[in-house]
């Protein structure tokens, strides 16, 4: 692990108004209590306006952070990435799995604890189509859940909220062709079910889809599961939740630097919690290049 200790002294906290299903704005308000005046306070309003806003800060100020769920940390990151601007998190989202990776405090006091601690640690970003992510990048059954969970599901937060996107996917989702290459391996699967590749231990709010998987090693873990008939996958997400799906046959889990992906038909992408793009793709690590603020 590579840290730096710094002094944190203010900057920037761009929040998502209506994260982690309209809690995000309330949480807002104890942030502020929290960070105090040294921080300008700015919200979100479209689709995609953390980065640009990230972007304008970026360089300016030491700390910009990033107030809401995964897909606006990825945001903010893909925002300030390539400059010296430290990345801060408050997760107030739905799944927050880039804060469970990183040991941040889901506890909005005490994330805020560990941005003025000042504890900076340099963790890997994967490479897409010309464009970072921060924790994953799924296809198939992946960002199908996500894609239903982000369009149908809007009472319910964290796991229960992607355990039913699950659930009304897990019947009527259909397997694709898949081809992979590494620069160690290279698979031809003619029924998969998903493709993640995984910056971290946890995705889908604290899934242990990765078990031993590290932020900072310089590699993806590369999760792939064959098609399995629709009964049987509820029992394989019951093995995914406690964390012993790598026994599962159909699994394939391995680390790769360098991974090629293409699927017929062509699959959406969920690139941090949000879909968008479809394949092929190719995903490069950039190993350590993100300064993210730690506990």
């Amino acid at each position: 692990m590579t840290t730096e200790n710094i002094v944190v002294q203010g900057g920037v906290v761009i929040y998502n108004p209506t994260a982690g299903r309209g809690q995000g704005a309330i949480l807002v308000e104890e942030a502020k209590m929290h960070l105090g005046d040294a921080f300008e306070w700015v919200p979100t309003l479209r689709v995609g306006h953390a980065t640009e806003l990230a972007k304008s800060y970026a360089g300016k100020v030491p700390t910009i952070v990033a107030c809401g769920g995964d897909g606006t940390v990825g945001d903010v990151a893909r925002g300030i990435y390539g400059t010296d601007t430290n990345l801060g998190v408050l997760p107030v989202g739905t799944g927050n799995d880039f804060a469970r990776n990183l040991g941040i405090p889901l506890d909005v006091k005490e994330a805020c604890l560990a941005i003025m601690g000042g504890t900076i640690r340099y963790v890997d970003v994967g490479e897409i189509n010309g464009s970072i992510f921060i924790n994953n990048a799924g296809i198939g059954f992946d960002s199908h859940v996500m894609k239903t969970m982000n369009s149908g599901i809007r009472f319910l937060r964290g796991q229960p909220a992607f355990m039913l996107a699950i659930l009304k996917s897990i019947f009527v989702y259909k397997p694709f062709h898949l081809t992979l290459k590494t620069e160690d391996i290279e698979l031809d699967v003619p029924k998969a079910l998903l493709v993640s590749v995984l910056n971290g231990q946890v995705y889908g709010a604290g899934l242990p889809a990765a078990p031993g998987a590290e932020v900072d090693d310089g590699r993806m873990d590369v999760l792939v599961l064959d098609n399995v008939h629709p009964v049987k996958r509820l029992g394989l997400l019951m093995m995914l939740q406690r964390g012993n799906h790598v026994q599962h046959p159909g699994i394939k889990l391995f680390q790769a630097r360098s991974i090629k992906i293409n699927a017929v038909p062509p699959q959406q992408i969920n690139i941090d919690g949000e879909v968008r793009g479809s394949t092929p793709i190719v995903i490069d690590v950039k190993a350590r290049t993100l300064r993210v603020l730690i506990r």
